[in-house]
Protein backbone atom coordinates (compact mmCIF):
# COMPACT_ATOMS: atom_id res chain seq x y z
CA UNK A 1 0.00 0.00 0.00
CA UNK A 2 2.75 2.10 -0.61
CA UNK A 3 1.54 3.40 -4.40
CA UNK A 4 -1.39 3.70 -5.83
CA UNK A 5 -0.97 0.80 -8.32
CA UNK A 6 0.17 -1.81 -5.29
CA UNK A 7 -2.66 -0.62 -3.07
CA UNK A 8 -5.26 -0.86 -6.00
CA UNK A 9 -3.99 -4.26 -6.70
CA UNK A 10 -4.01 -5.85 -3.29
CA UNK A 11 -7.26 -4.08 -1.93
CA UNK A 12 -9.20 -4.70 -4.58
CA UNK A 13 -9.83 -1.53 -6.44
CA UNK A 14 -12.08 -1.40 -9.53
CA UNK A 15 -11.05 -2.66 -13.10
CA UNK A 16 -11.37 0.09 -15.99
CA UNK A 17 -13.71 3.22 -15.38
CA UNK A 18 -15.44 5.91 -17.35
CA UNK A 19 -14.24 8.75 -17.97
CA UNK A 20 -15.81 11.48 -15.22
CA UNK A 21 -17.35 14.57 -15.65
CA UNK A 22 -17.70 17.73 -14.45
CA UNK A 23 -21.55 17.47 -13.96
CA UNK A 24 -21.28 13.54 -12.43
CA UNK A 25 -18.82 15.91 -10.01
CA UNK A 26 -21.03 18.17 -9.15
CA UNK A 27 -23.94 15.59 -8.94
CA UNK A 28 -22.30 13.88 -6.32
CA UNK A 29 -20.95 16.30 -4.07
CA UNK A 30 -24.38 18.45 -3.95
CA UNK A 31 -25.75 15.62 -1.98
CA UNK A 32 -22.53 15.75 0.26
CA UNK A 33 -22.81 19.64 0.65
CA UNK A 34 -26.48 19.60 1.34
CA UNK A 35 -26.52 16.62 4.04
CA UNK A 36 -23.52 18.77 5.99
CA UNK A 37 -24.94 22.10 5.72
CA UNK A 38 -27.84 21.04 7.44
CA UNK A 39 -25.29 18.97 10.14
CA UNK A 40 -23.37 21.64 10.82
CA UNK A 41 -26.72 24.12 11.05
CA UNK A 42 -28.13 22.57 13.46
CA UNK A 43 -25.21 22.06 15.99
CA UNK A 44 -24.43 25.94 15.14
CA UNK A 45 -27.80 26.81 16.32
CA UNK A 46 -28.24 24.53 18.93
CA UNK A 47 -28.21 27.04 21.79
CA UNK A 48 -31.16 28.62 20.12
CA UNK A 49 -32.99 25.52 19.33
CA UNK A 50 -32.32 23.69 23.29
CA UNK A 51 -34.36 27.02 24.07
CA UNK A 52 -36.75 26.55 21.51
CA UNK A 53 -37.70 22.64 21.78
CA UNK A 54 -36.41 21.62 24.59
CA UNK A 55 -37.15 24.15 27.07
CA UNK A 56 -35.72 23.13 30.87
CA UNK A 57 -34.99 25.43 33.52
CA UNK A 58 -31.26 24.14 33.47
CA UNK A 59 -29.76 25.74 30.08
CA UNK A 60 -27.06 23.04 29.92
CA UNK A 61 -29.89 20.52 30.22
CA UNK A 62 -31.81 21.94 27.23
CA UNK A 63 -28.21 22.00 25.56
CA UNK A 64 -27.49 18.28 26.46
CA UNK A 65 -31.02 17.11 24.83
CA UNK A 66 -30.14 18.97 21.62
CA UNK A 67 -27.32 17.51 21.08
CA UNK A 68 -28.77 14.34 22.06
CA UNK A 69 -31.39 14.72 19.81
CA UNK A 70 -28.55 15.03 17.06
CA UNK A 71 -26.65 11.80 18.21
CA UNK A 72 -29.77 9.97 18.38
CA UNK A 73 -30.88 10.82 15.05
CA UNK A 74 -27.59 9.18 14.15
CA UNK A 75 -29.27 5.59 15.37
CA UNK A 76 -31.19 6.08 12.07
CA UNK A 77 -27.92 6.21 10.07
CA UNK A 78 -26.72 2.72 9.64
CA UNK A 79 -30.45 1.66 8.66
CA UNK A 80 -30.14 4.15 5.77
CA UNK A 81 -26.51 2.59 5.15
CA UNK A 82 -28.03 -0.87 4.73
CA UNK A 83 -30.94 -0.08 3.17
CA UNK A 84 -29.92 2.61 0.63
CA UNK A 85 -26.53 1.73 0.04
CA UNK A 86 -27.64 -2.20 -0.54
CA UNK A 87 -30.00 -0.52 -3.41
CA UNK A 88 -26.98 1.30 -4.94
CA UNK A 89 -24.67 -1.85 -5.30
CA UNK A 90 -28.01 -3.83 -6.01
CA UNK A 91 -29.97 -1.70 -8.46
CA UNK A 92 -28.29 1.64 -9.26
CA UNK A 93 -26.07 4.47 -7.81
CA UNK A 94 -27.70 7.37 -9.40
CA UNK A 95 -31.26 6.33 -8.36
CA UNK A 96 -29.94 5.87 -4.61
CA UNK A 97 -28.84 9.03 -4.73
CA UNK A 98 -31.74 10.91 -6.11
CA UNK A 99 -33.60 9.12 -2.76
CA UNK A 100 -31.40 10.01 -0.51
CA UNK A 101 -31.41 13.72 -1.90
CA UNK A 102 -35.38 13.50 -1.68
CA UNK A 103 -35.23 12.55 1.80
CA UNK A 104 -32.69 15.36 2.79
CA UNK A 105 -35.25 18.08 1.33
CA UNK A 106 -37.93 16.46 3.71
CA UNK A 107 -35.79 16.63 6.38
CA UNK A 108 -34.89 20.85 5.84
CA UNK A 109 -38.35 21.13 5.36
CA UNK A 110 -39.49 20.09 8.80
CA UNK A 111 -36.71 21.86 10.56
CA UNK A 112 -36.85 25.43 8.98
CA UNK A 113 -40.60 25.27 9.19
CA UNK A 114 -41.96 23.36 12.32
CA UNK A 115 -43.08 26.07 14.96
CA UNK A 116 -41.89 26.23 18.16
CA UNK A 117 -42.29 24.14 21.39
CA UNK A 118 -44.24 27.34 22.84
CA UNK A 119 -46.70 27.26 20.10
CA UNK A 120 -47.63 23.85 19.73
CA UNK A 121 -46.04 22.30 23.23
CA UNK A 122 -44.59 18.70 22.91
CA UNK A 123 -45.28 18.03 19.46
CA UNK A 124 -43.11 20.66 18.65
CA UNK A 125 -40.11 18.43 20.06
CA UNK A 126 -41.41 15.53 18.39
CA UNK A 127 -41.23 16.86 14.77
CA UNK A 128 -37.89 18.33 15.35
CA UNK A 129 -36.56 14.82 16.80
CA UNK A 130 -38.58 13.09 13.74
CA UNK A 131 -36.64 15.41 11.28
CA UNK A 132 -33.66 14.49 12.28
CA UNK A 133 -34.37 10.85 12.07
CA UNK A 134 -34.80 11.24 8.39
CA UNK A 135 -31.68 12.98 8.08
CA UNK A 136 -29.63 10.48 9.84
CA UNK A 137 -31.99 7.60 7.27
CA UNK A 138 -30.97 9.69 4.13
CA UNK A 139 -27.51 10.72 4.84
CA UNK A 140 -26.61 6.78 5.91
CA UNK A 141 -26.85 6.36 2.20
CA UNK A 142 -25.36 9.29 1.05
CA UNK A 143 -21.72 8.30 1.29
CA UNK A 144 -21.34 5.07 0.01
CA UNK A 145 -23.26 5.64 -2.96
CA UNK A 146 -21.91 8.91 -3.72
CA UNK A 147 -18.61 7.72 -3.00
CA UNK A 148 -18.55 4.73 -5.82
CA UNK A 149 -20.35 7.11 -8.44
CA UNK A 150 -17.45 9.35 -8.20
CA UNK A 151 -14.57 6.42 -8.24
CA UNK A 152 -16.34 4.37 -10.94
CA UNK A 153 -16.30 7.15 -13.33
CA UNK A 154 -12.92 8.19 -12.37
CA UNK A 155 -9.35 7.23 -14.31
CA UNK A 156 -7.90 4.78 -11.84
CA UNK A 157 -4.88 6.44 -11.22
CA UNK A 158 -6.44 9.57 -10.49
CA UNK A 159 -9.61 8.36 -7.91
CA UNK A 160 -7.90 10.10 -5.28
CA UNK A 161 -7.73 13.19 -6.91
CA UNK A 162 -11.76 12.67 -7.66
CA UNK A 163 -13.38 11.15 -5.26
CA UNK A 164 -11.59 13.86 -2.70
CA UNK A 165 -14.29 16.48 -4.00
CA UNK A 166 -16.56 14.77 -2.03
CA UNK A 167 -14.18 16.46 1.05
CA UNK A 168 -14.35 19.40 -0.41
CA UNK A 169 -18.08 19.84 -0.63
CA UNK A 170 -17.98 18.93 3.17
CA UNK A 171 -15.75 21.85 3.35
CA UNK A 172 -18.06 23.89 1.22
CA UNK A 173 -20.74 23.18 3.19
CA UNK A 174 -18.81 24.53 6.13
CA UNK A 175 -18.28 28.04 4.70
CA UNK A 176 -21.96 28.33 3.19
CA UNK A 177 -23.01 27.41 6.67
CA UNK A 178 -20.54 29.68 8.54
CA UNK A 179 -21.56 32.50 5.90
CA UNK A 180 -25.00 32.28 6.77
CA UNK A 181 -24.36 31.76 10.61
CA UNK A 182 -21.98 35.14 10.23
CA UNK A 183 -25.06 37.05 8.77
CA UNK A 184 -27.23 35.80 11.22
CA UNK A 185 -25.69 36.72 13.78
CA UNK A 186 -24.25 39.66 12.99
CA UNK A 187 -27.33 41.21 10.98
CA UNK A 188 -29.94 40.25 13.75
CA UNK A 189 -30.68 40.92 16.87
CA UNK A 190 -30.74 38.08 19.19
CA UNK A 191 -34.37 38.17 19.75
CA UNK A 192 -34.99 38.19 15.83
CA UNK A 193 -32.74 35.27 15.81
CA UNK A 194 -34.71 33.19 17.92
CA UNK A 195 -37.75 34.49 17.11
CA UNK A 196 -37.39 33.58 13.12
CA UNK A 197 -33.35 34.19 11.91
CA UNK A 198 -32.26 30.92 12.86
CA UNK A 199 -34.63 29.16 9.99
CA UNK A 200 -33.45 31.45 7.36
CA UNK A 201 -30.31 29.28 6.54
CA UNK A 202 -32.26 26.20 6.15
CA UNK A 203 -34.58 27.44 3.73
CA UNK A 204 -31.81 28.59 1.86
CA UNK A 205 -30.78 25.27 1.44
CA UNK A 206 -33.80 24.06 0.66
CA UNK A 207 -33.97 26.25 -2.70
CA UNK A 208 -30.80 24.58 -3.78
CA UNK A 209 -32.33 20.95 -3.77
CA UNK A 210 -34.56 21.23 -6.99
CA UNK A 211 -31.67 22.22 -9.28
CA UNK A 212 -29.32 19.30 -7.35
CA UNK A 213 -32.45 16.39 -7.89
CA UNK A 214 -32.44 17.38 -11.72
CA UNK A 215 -28.30 17.18 -11.85
CA UNK A 216 -28.39 13.69 -10.29
CA UNK A 217 -31.72 12.31 -12.16
CA UNK A 218 -30.09 13.40 -15.58
CA UNK A 219 -26.78 11.85 -14.83
CA UNK A 220 -26.64 8.93 -17.15
CA UNK A 221 -25.82 5.34 -15.71
CA UNK A 222 -22.53 3.77 -17.24
CA UNK A 223 -23.16 1.94 -20.22
CA UNK A 224 -21.11 -1.06 -19.01
CA UNK A 225 -21.01 -1.58 -15.71
CA UNK A 226 -17.21 -2.62 -14.59
CA UNK A 227 -18.74 -5.40 -12.01
CA UNK A 228 -21.92 -7.64 -12.05
CA UNK A 229 -24.12 -6.54 -9.35
CA UNK A 230 -24.28 -8.47 -5.68
CA UNK A 231 -27.68 -9.78 -5.05
CA UNK A 232 -26.82 -9.55 -1.29
CA UNK A 233 -24.14 -6.77 -1.03
CA UNK A 234 -24.68 -6.61 2.86
CA UNK A 235 -24.24 -10.44 3.68
CA UNK A 236 -21.26 -10.87 1.46
CA UNK A 237 -19.71 -7.72 3.20
CA UNK A 238 -20.50 -8.90 6.56
CA UNK A 239 -19.40 -12.23 6.35
CA UNK A 240 -16.27 -12.11 4.04
CA UNK A 241 -15.16 -8.70 4.94
CA UNK A 242 -15.24 -8.54 8.86
CA UNK A 243 -11.39 -7.60 9.36
CA UNK A 244 -11.15 -5.24 6.62
CA UNK A 245 -14.31 -3.64 7.71
CA UNK A 246 -13.46 -3.20 11.82
CA UNK A 247 -10.32 -1.48 10.93
CA UNK A 248 -11.26 0.85 8.32
CA UNK A 249 -14.20 1.75 10.80
CA UNK A 250 -11.08 2.23 13.55
CA UNK A 251 -9.49 4.34 10.64
CA UNK A 252 -12.87 6.50 9.97
CA UNK A 253 -12.93 7.12 13.96
CA UNK A 254 -10.65 10.30 13.39
CA UNK A 255 -12.89 11.71 10.57
CA UNK A 256 -15.90 11.64 12.55
CA UNK A 257 -14.15 13.03 15.96
CA UNK A 258 -12.49 15.78 13.99
CA UNK A 259 -15.12 16.95 12.07
CA UNK A 260 -17.41 17.05 14.87
CA UNK A 261 -14.88 18.52 17.58
CA UNK A 262 -13.31 21.13 15.41
CA UNK A 263 -16.11 21.97 12.63
CA UNK A 264 -19.34 21.36 13.07
CA UNK A 265 -19.47 21.51 17.19
CA UNK A 266 -17.04 24.29 17.08
CA UNK A 267 -19.08 27.73 17.17
CA UNK A 268 -21.26 25.88 20.17
CA UNK A 269 -18.33 25.25 22.15
CA UNK A 270 -16.32 28.66 21.34
CA UNK A 271 -20.04 30.41 22.73
CA UNK A 272 -20.72 28.20 25.60
CA UNK A 273 -17.33 27.58 26.61
CA UNK A 274 -14.85 29.82 25.46
CA UNK A 275 -17.29 33.10 25.93
CA UNK A 276 -16.24 34.39 22.30
CA UNK A 277 -19.06 36.42 20.20
CA UNK A 278 -20.49 34.27 17.88
CA UNK A 279 -19.66 35.66 14.42
CA UNK A 280 -15.54 34.89 15.67
CA UNK A 281 -16.49 31.21 16.30
CA UNK A 282 -18.55 30.99 13.06
CA UNK A 283 -15.06 32.48 11.51
CA UNK A 284 -13.38 29.45 12.77
CA UNK A 285 -15.58 27.12 11.25
CA UNK A 286 -15.40 29.34 8.00
CA UNK A 287 -11.75 29.11 7.99
CA UNK A 288 -11.32 25.22 8.39
CA UNK A 289 -14.35 24.97 6.01
CA UNK A 290 -12.13 27.00 3.23
CA UNK A 291 -8.93 24.66 4.02
CA UNK A 292 -10.97 21.72 3.59
CA UNK A 293 -12.38 23.22 0.01
CA UNK A 294 -9.17 24.37 -1.30
CA UNK A 295 -6.51 21.67 -0.32
CA UNK A 296 -8.77 18.28 -0.42
CA UNK A 297 -7.72 18.11 -3.95
CA UNK A 298 -3.93 18.42 -3.82
CA UNK A 299 -4.06 15.95 -0.57
CA UNK A 300 -6.39 13.48 -3.02
CA UNK A 301 -4.21 13.86 -5.78
CA UNK A 302 -0.58 13.48 -3.44
CA UNK A 303 -2.41 10.38 -2.54
CA UNK A 304 -2.36 9.12 -6.33
CA UNK A 305 1.10 9.71 -6.17
CA UNK A 306 2.41 8.64 -3.01
CA UNK A 307 -0.63 6.14 -1.93
CA UNK A 308 -3.09 6.61 0.15
CA UNK A 309 -2.10 4.91 3.73
CA UNK A 310 1.44 6.88 3.75
CA UNK A 311 -0.02 10.47 3.65
CA UNK A 312 -3.03 9.49 6.15
CA UNK A 313 -0.32 7.91 8.42
CA UNK A 314 1.34 11.49 8.60
CA UNK A 315 -1.42 13.13 9.21
CA UNK A 316 -2.70 10.91 12.14
CA UNK A 317 0.13 11.03 13.98
CA UNK A 318 0.03 15.48 13.20
CA UNK A 319 -3.28 15.27 14.78
CA UNK A 320 -2.45 13.03 17.98
CA UNK A 321 0.28 15.41 18.55
CA UNK A 322 -0.70 18.78 17.73
CA UNK A 323 -4.30 18.85 18.78
CA UNK A 324 -3.81 19.10 23.00
CA UNK A 325 -1.22 22.58 22.49
CA UNK A 326 -3.59 23.23 19.35
CA UNK A 327 -6.66 23.69 22.31
CA UNK A 328 -3.73 25.12 24.89
CA UNK A 329 -3.30 27.64 23.27
CA UNK A 330 -7.23 28.43 22.86
CA UNK A 331 -8.05 27.71 25.89
CA UNK A 332 -5.43 29.87 27.58
CA UNK A 333 -5.93 32.40 25.60
CA UNK A 334 -9.46 32.37 24.60
CA UNK A 335 -9.11 34.85 21.75
CA UNK A 336 -10.68 34.57 17.90
CA UNK A 337 -6.63 35.26 16.89
CA UNK A 338 -5.68 32.05 19.08
CA UNK A 339 -8.90 30.31 17.46
CA UNK A 340 -8.30 31.11 14.40
CA UNK A 341 -4.86 30.05 14.40
CA UNK A 342 -5.27 26.79 16.16
CA UNK A 343 -7.93 26.07 13.48
CA UNK A 344 -5.98 27.27 10.62
CA UNK A 345 -3.46 23.92 11.54
CA UNK A 346 -5.56 21.04 12.83
CA UNK A 347 -8.07 21.96 9.38
CA UNK A 348 -4.50 21.03 7.42
CA UNK A 349 -3.83 18.08 8.97
CA UNK A 350 -7.54 16.68 9.46
CA UNK A 351 -8.00 17.52 5.47
CA UNK A 352 -4.71 15.64 4.71
CA UNK A 353 -6.15 12.21 6.33
CA UNK A 354 -9.63 12.64 4.95
CA UNK A 355 -9.26 13.92 1.39
CA UNK A 356 -7.52 10.09 0.45
CA UNK A 357 -10.79 8.48 2.73
CA UNK A 358 -13.16 7.96 0.04
CA UNK A 359 -10.69 6.58 -2.20
CA UNK A 360 -9.32 4.37 0.49
CA UNK A 361 -12.22 2.81 1.77
CA UNK A 362 -13.29 2.10 -2.37
CA UNK A 363 -10.28 0.40 -2.11
CA UNK A 364 -10.70 -1.58 0.68
CA UNK A 365 -13.65 -4.14 -0.56
CA UNK A 366 -14.38 -5.55 -4.27
CA UNK A 367 -16.38 -3.45 -6.70
CA UNK A 368 -20.03 -5.22 -6.36
CA UNK A 369 -19.84 -4.53 -2.45
CA UNK A 370 -18.23 -0.87 -3.29
CA UNK A 371 -21.18 1.32 -2.18
CA UNK A 372 -22.13 -0.92 0.92
CA UNK A 373 -18.88 -1.76 2.14
CA UNK A 374 -18.11 1.99 2.31
CA UNK A 375 -21.33 2.61 3.80
CA UNK A 376 -20.89 0.87 6.80
CA UNK A 377 -17.12 2.13 7.76
CA UNK A 378 -18.75 5.61 6.91
CA UNK A 379 -22.26 5.02 8.93
CA UNK A 380 -21.34 2.70 11.57
CA UNK A 381 -18.88 4.62 12.57
CA UNK A 382 -20.66 7.90 12.33
CA UNK A 383 -23.33 6.51 15.00
CA UNK A 384 -21.15 4.99 17.43
CA UNK A 385 -18.53 7.56 17.58
CA UNK A 386 -19.14 10.54 15.91
CA UNK A 387 -22.73 11.32 16.16
CA UNK A 388 -22.71 11.03 19.93
CA UNK A 389 -19.30 13.48 20.17
CA UNK A 390 -21.21 16.51 20.37
CA UNK A 391 -22.79 15.32 23.13
CA UNK A 392 -19.97 13.45 24.95
CA UNK A 393 -17.81 16.63 24.82
CA UNK A 394 -20.52 18.87 26.02
CA UNK A 395 -21.07 16.24 29.38
CA UNK A 396 -17.49 16.01 30.13
CA UNK A 397 -17.06 19.65 30.00
CA UNK A 398 -19.91 20.10 32.18
CA UNK A 399 -18.53 17.16 34.65
CA UNK A 400 -15.16 17.96 34.75
CA UNK A 401 -14.60 22.05 34.01
CA UNK A 402 -12.18 21.75 31.59
CA UNK A 403 -12.28 23.45 28.25
CA UNK A 404 -9.14 20.83 27.06
CA UNK A 405 -11.70 17.68 26.34
CA UNK A 406 -12.00 18.33 22.89
CA UNK A 407 -8.74 18.52 22.24
CA UNK A 408 -8.20 15.24 24.20
CA UNK A 409 -11.00 13.58 22.12
CA UNK A 410 -9.27 14.63 19.09
CA UNK A 411 -6.15 13.21 19.61
CA UNK A 412 -7.24 9.74 21.24
CA UNK A 413 -9.47 9.51 18.36
CA UNK A 414 -5.87 10.41 16.08
CA UNK A 415 -4.28 7.56 18.00
CA UNK A 416 -6.55 4.73 17.53
CA UNK A 417 -6.81 5.50 14.05
CA UNK A 418 -2.75 5.43 13.58
CA UNK A 419 -2.69 2.01 14.63
CA UNK A 420 -5.28 1.00 12.71
CA UNK A 421 -3.87 2.14 9.63
CA UNK A 422 -0.52 0.60 10.97
CA UNK A 423 -2.51 -3.13 11.10
CA UNK A 424 -4.11 -1.76 7.24
CA UNK A 425 -0.57 -1.24 6.12
CA UNK A 426 0.66 -4.88 7.22
CA UNK A 427 -2.55 -6.62 5.97
CA UNK A 428 -1.72 -5.20 1.81
CA UNK A 429 2.01 -6.27 2.63
CA UNK A 430 1.14 -9.67 3.54
CA UNK A 431 -1.01 -10.21 0.62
Amino acid sequence: MTGPQPQSAVLGAAIGSAPVSKRAILAASLGTALEWYDVFLYLSFSLTIAKLFFPTADPWVSLLATVGAFGVSYVMKPLGALVLSSYADRVSRKSALTITLSLMALGISMTAFVPTYASIGAPATVIMIGARFIQGFSSGGEYGASTAFLVERAPEAHRGFYASFNISALGFSSVMAGLAGMAVGGLLTPEQVAGWGWRLPFIFGLTIIPASLYIRWSIPELDRPAHPPSRAPLREAAAGHKKLLGLGMGAFALVSVANYCLAFYLPTYAVHDLGLPPVGAFAGTLLIGGVQTVLSPVFGALSDRRGRVPVMMVAAFGLAAATIPAFLLVVGHPTVVALLLSQLVLGILVTAYQAPMPAFLCDLLPPALRATGVAIVHDFTATLVGGFTPFAVTLAIGLTGSNLIPGIYVALAAALSFGCMVALRAIARVR
